[in-house]
């Protein structure tokens, strides 16, 4: 085969990727190669979170499963001994209520699964149970992986309902419960009122990043109908309080007068007794949502907003009496409806009393001094940034956020504000909520962050106070000590997450770990009880390390918890657990042997939405459970992925299932493409004319290896081209070990590009040693390897060699063959020849005669001293430089050529009269002119040279 198909155009369509792909996945199955067990090899762990097998695997799963498939296989070539294993992700409501809808019918559901996930109809129609759905998805999951070429060891595969797993689950949740770290009590959670269940993450359809936000409801107090009333005013910032000059009600809208009593929940027992507090007036929509929050709504009469207009209400803190004014911003779905008024400092609290022409009459009340401010800043910001009325919203909102954000980083309150003044802002909000509560002038409503918050059953979901629920308290302050101990001395990538958990520590409050339907475990110590769905993945990596044991036989009823005590934490007498559990106190041995062995988890992989949940729980609960020695060493974050620039959905599509994307490109090229297109932290957005591309250039690398293996490798001297590949090609060893170690696999992919252009400048530079290019192929084949597995086997066995590229060792580097000069002799001709190009096309000449002027010796004398020297920017360059009489003498000239090496990049100097001469020939059959290097100086223009910038006449 003539190489010039093997580095130009590819004829791609007689390599069959899906033959070689089932050829290599058999091979390897009967071979059982990824089967891993402790031996005295260094080991790696590495795990990704497992699917929730409620749909196929599609390209988001198909990233993020396959950059630690990636590093597995690079890790095997160091030769660690890598546990790389999958587990499914069953439990909780949205399988329930994906069999629910399937059952009814549901027309959306029924076509998504049928078009966008390739269920045929007569299969999907029966995935009306849960245990159907699990059976379905489970199989067509091991089969996407299978396509894959996943090097896994599947004896080690679980799914969350297996009655084992559930074991393991159970003696967790006893020992966090041993150590205080579960309780039970009313708390506000997420809740589905037509599941009847607390949510998490994974359970919504909407509202993912959603958290519970705490209000403070400050109580207000008038008479009105002849009753005493209280009107709480719901506000994130107590502190503003002090600057209260009225407040607002949306004269449109409907309120309430209703009698409300607090729910108090009784000791050891869900029974409640109630306590009077008092007639309040809200909103219609804030008493349905207090109903659920631990208060009894009785609802007296209904009022019109426009009613209150006008009355008069006493500020609890500072004593003084306020009107109620007219407001249509006020938004009924967002606290009470009754919302305070501090013009000073809130932009559109300011811009409304503007608008009514009540500014004067109600007066401005400064609470907060903020550098750079005068006394009212939301005064000030608006006529700066000319606020027309309250239609300008936009920037309304630049300037609250604006003067929100300063003033929290920036203020403390002033002497208006009693006892508080001098507080800072940001240190202020829990000490004063906490002493308007004991005074009885404060209580804590709850909010979603966001509005729209919907279970995947399509429910609107709500803040619900759950009586005896069962809480893991992540909101300990010791517990979250443990935690950033944790993460301090983790290893992250990309390294900018680690703040990220951080920030997740500080804010995690107590989760509820339990509820009262779904698929999962029964909660050990209350059967009434089913653990959730993010609370029985938290430490199950632990459990890869004996899954296989455990998948040999053994019965959930030898999973007693004296097992998993001596095995995870060391305790016990092993005789008497084996003759309690009826295992052998050997395998038991094996057992402790392989945990300690793999432990800790060396890296875990997962996309960013995790981080909130997932992620951080897995960090918690190994502090609690394990010993330093055995907490996560690592995290590997990656962003999401589009399909064309649209987001991926299940339920509307695109999809795009992982075995389409294999069956269609071949598992090589969408490993490769997938793995290679973006950065980690960045979204990665598939396009299919860039996965062909991709496609096309890994056939390239296929052909040539047959092109080297048909043609006689008789050995050669080599030469200067031969010299340079050979250069590049070893010190592409060191840049891919680097980036397989860093997780920066797209650089992989660019490396392989640039390999594919050097072939061909080798090519045209006259390139056709055979024994080079085939010792160009088996590197690049082996650093190749961990990304597209499958052809680089069948090349590997193309080349003559026995045994799987699986299990080969990464190639090492011959120091021999590392030359910079090399390198930077080729990007100097390349440069060269582009200066050529560019004056021919300026001159509109075509030369028969053309003379390169290589700089004087001074200017190679400037630049070697401008490298030895390379840390120092111009302005310190100079004075150094002219110190230097060799320098100083050329004046003028030395300043302006420092300017022109800065601009061209400081590099080394290398024999550019050698390297001309040597491609003289390559030159001339280039531009089809005779070329003289350094001959006569034709109107002087050798003067112009500078280093890598050769002069240039052409005639």
């Amino acid at each position: 085969m003539d190489q010039k198909e093997v580095i130009g155009e590819t004829g791609h369509k007689s390599v069959d990727l899906i033959k070689i792909m089932d050829k290599w996945q058999k091979k390897w199955t009967e071979a059982k190669i990824f089967e891993a067990e402790h031996d005295s090899r260094d080991k790696f762990f590495i795990t990704a979170a497992f699917p929730y097998l409620n749909g196929v695997l599609h390209a988001g799963h198909l990233r993020t499963f396959t950059i630690p498939e990636t590093i597995a296989r690079y890790q095997r070539m160091k030769n660690k001994n890598v546990l790389w294993t999958f587990g499914f992700h069953v439990t909780g409501t949205p399988i329930l209520g994906l069999a629910n809808q399937i059952k009814e019918r549901k027309e959306d559901i029924i076509w998504a699964y049928n078009n966008l996930h390739n269920i045929p109809m007569d299969e999907l129609l029966k995935l009306n149970t849960p245990e159907a759905i699990v059976e379905c998805f489970s199989k067509k999951a091991t089969e996407a992986f299978k396509r894959m070429g996943f090097s896994l060891d599947w004896r080690r595969n679980f799914k969350t309902d297996d009655k084992v797993f559930s074991k393991f689950i159970e003696w967790q949740f006893y020992k966090l419960k041993e150590m205080g770290h579960i309780t039970k009590g009313s708390h506000p959670v997420r809740y589905c009122p037509k599941c009847e269940n607390p949510v998490e993450d994974h359970d919504l359809l909407h509202g993912e990043e959603s958290t519970t936000v705490e209000y403070s409801l400050i109580k207000f107090t008038s008479n009105f109908d002849g009753k005493e009333i209280i009107m709480p005013m719901a506000t994130l910032r107590p502190e503003t309080v002090f600057g209260v000059t009225n407040a607002w009600v949306n004269p449109n809208e409907i309120y309430v007068m209703a009698e409300v009593h607090d729910e108090i929940q009784k000791l050891d027992s869900e029974d409640v007794d109630l306590k009077y507090n008092g007639i309040w007036i809200i909103g219609k929509e804030c008493a349905d949502k207090l109903k659920e929050q631990d208060r009894k709504i009785e609802i007296l009469k209904e009022i019109k907003g426009s009613e209150l207009l006008g009355l008069k209400i006493k500020n609890p803190v500072t004593k003084k009496e306020v009107p109620l004014l007219p407001a249509d911003f006020v938004e009924m779905g967002i606290g009470t409806g009754c919302v305070m008024s501090v013009p000073a400092h809130a932009p559109y609290d300011y811009v409304a009393l503007r608008d009514l022409g009540k500014v004067e009459e109600v007066g401005l009340i400064p609470l907060i001094e903020i550098e750079g401010y005068d006394k009212y800043p939301a005064k000030e910001i608006v006529e700066k940034l000319g606020v027309k009325d309250q239609n300008d919203e936009e920037l309304l909102e630049q300037a609250t956020s604006k003067i929100y954000k300063d003033e929290f980083h920036k203020g403390k309150l002033n002497e208006n504000c009693g006892e508080y003044a001098g507080i800072s802002v940001k240190d202020i909000k829990e000490k004063l909520t906490k002493d308007y509560i004991n005074s009885n002038i404060a209580e804590i409503m709850y909010e979603f962050s966001e509005q729209k918050v919907v279970c995947r059953c399509g429910e609107k979901c709500i803040i619900k106070t759950v009586k005896g629920q069962w809480f893991i308290n992540y909101s300990d302050e010791n517990w979250k000590k443990l935690a950033h101990e944790c993460i301090d001395n983790m290893n992250f990538a990309p390294e900018g997450i680690r703040q990220e958990f951080h920030n997740k520590v500080d804010w995690m409050k107590d989760k509820a770990c339990a509820r009262k339907r779904g698929l999962g475990t029964i909660l050990p110590f209350d059967g009434n009880w089913i653990i959730e769905s993010l609370s029985d993945s938290t430490i199950y990596m632990a459990y890869y390390t004996i899954a296989r044991f455990i998948n040999e036989g053994l019965t959930p009823e030898q999973l007693i918890p004296e097992l998993f005590d001596y095995v995870y934490l060391g305790n016990g007498n092993v005789e008497e657990i084996a003759k309690n559990s009826k295992i052998p106190a050997e395998t038991i041995e094996e057992m402790r042997k392989e945990f300690l062995y793999y432990y800790p988890l060396d890296w875990r992989c997962s996309a960013k939405d995790l981080i909130p949940n997932h992620l951080t729980f897995m960090i918690f609960n190994h502090v609690a459970l394990f010993g330093r020695e055995h907490w996560p060493k690592g995290i590997e974050i990656n962003g999401y992925v589009t399909i064309e620039g649209k987001k991926l959905s299940k339920s509307k599509g695109p999809v795009l299932p992982v075995s389409e994307v294999a069956e269609n490109f071949g598992a090589d090229v969408a490993r490769f493409y997938i793995t290679t297109c973006a950065e980690l932290p960045q979204d990665a957005d598939v396009k299919f004319k860039e996965m062909e591309k991709a496609r096309d250039n890994l056939i390239k690398l296929y052909e040539l290896a047959v092109s080297v293996m048909e043609e006689e490798s008789a050995e050669k001297e080599l030469s200067l081209i031969d010299k340079w590949l050979l250069h590049k090609t070893y010190s592409s060893i060191n840049g891919a070990e680097t980036a397989y170690e860093e997780f920066q696999l797209r650089k992989i992919g660019l490396m392989f590009y640039e390999l594919i252009n050097d072939l061909r400048w080798y090519k045209r530079r006259g390139g056709e040693n055979n024994s080079v290019l085939k010792e160009v192929v088996e590197i690049w084949t082996k650093l190749l390897s961990p990304v597209t597995p499958h052809l680089c086997e069948e090349i590997w066995e193309k080349l003559g060699y026995a045994g799987f590229i699986s299990q080969e060792m990464y190639p090492e580097i011959k120091p021999e063959m590392i030359n910079e000069d090399l390198e930077l002799g080729e990007e100097f001709i390349k440069s060269a020849m582009e200066d050529i190009r560019n004056i021919k096309g300026v001159a509109k000449i075509n030369p028969e005669k053309m003379y390169l002027y290589t700089a004087d010796d001074w200017k190679y004398d400037l630049l070697e001293f401008m490298n030895e020297n390379a840390e120092k920017n111009v302005k310190a360059l100079i004075p150094m430089v002219m110190k230097e009489d060799k320098f100083k003498r050329h004046g003028k000239e030395v300043m302006k050529l420092i300017n022109e090496i800065m601009k061209i990049g400081v590099k080394k100097a290398i024999a550019e009269v050698e390297i001309l001469e040597n491609a003289k020939t390559f030159i001339e059959s280039e531009f089809d002119c005779k070329v003289i290097v350094n001959g006569e100086d034709v109107k002087g223009k050798k003067k112009f040279a500078i280093p890598y910038k050769p002069a240039i006449y052409m005639e």
